[in-house]
């Protein structure tokens, strides 16, 4: 692509911010490469000096609504407490922020569905610094002692298989939020004592 796309241009910035606007206002499938240039009252083919498609667009503003959240994940799991406890507090953030973003902004968050679906790759990075959080949590208790000396990897696998039906964006809208975050501690609480050392 050419010079002009780089990650650190503001007028691709831009670009980013007002897709988000748009979709958030309109859905993702009534937004136009168009309407996002005629928002920044510039052409169209100047949208495409930094972006080739539409889809192009839309990956990066879903990578940069996953680095917010990203960081934001890294923060909690920073907080002072013991192992459990971190862990269950970056679980329920990041069921409760997904669940948030659900509620207050679903055209966006169905527009990160589609994305999640069609196009994998472009989260996969994301994903994977999301996964790393918990694989560091599981290494810090295995070698102090909390958790059985297991394989941190597989730990962290096995974790976040058992809360992806509470966690993932794909199932957040089939339920409703109450009685699914109570679920949701109960499943963290069990996972915790199954793989905890016993003394």
């Amino acid at each position: 692509m050419p010079p002009e796309s780089a990650k650190e241009s503001p007028t691709r910035h831009l670009i980013v911010q007002a897709t988000r606007s748009l979709v958030s206002q309109y859905g993702e499938e009534k937004v136009t490469v168009v309407d996002v240039a005629r928002s920044l009252g510039m052409s169209h083919a100047n949208v495409y000096r930094f972006f080739r498609s539409k889809a192009e667009i839309l990956d990066a503003v879903m990578d940069e609504w996953l680095a917010d959240v990203e960081g934001f994940i890294k923060s909690v799991a920073a907080r002072p407490g013991t192992v459990p406890e971190r862990l269950e507090a970056v679980t329920l953030a990041i069921y409760r922020r997904r669940r948030s973003k659900y509620e207050k902004d679903p055209k966006m968050f169905l527009a990160f569905r589609k994305v999640i679906e069609a196009r994998p790759d472009a989260i996969a990075k994301r994903k994977k610094a999301l996964f790393d959080v918990f694989r560091e949590i599981f290494e810090q208790g295995i070698e102090s002692g909390v958790f059985a000396p297991i394989d941190a990897v597989d730990a962290a696998m096995l974790f976040e298989d058992a809360t992806a039906s509470f966690v993932h964006p794909l199932s957040i809208p089939r339920h409703p939020s109450a009685p699914r975050e109570e679920r949701l501690k109960r499943v963290i609480h069990v996972l915790i004592a199954g793989l905890s050392a016993r003394v």
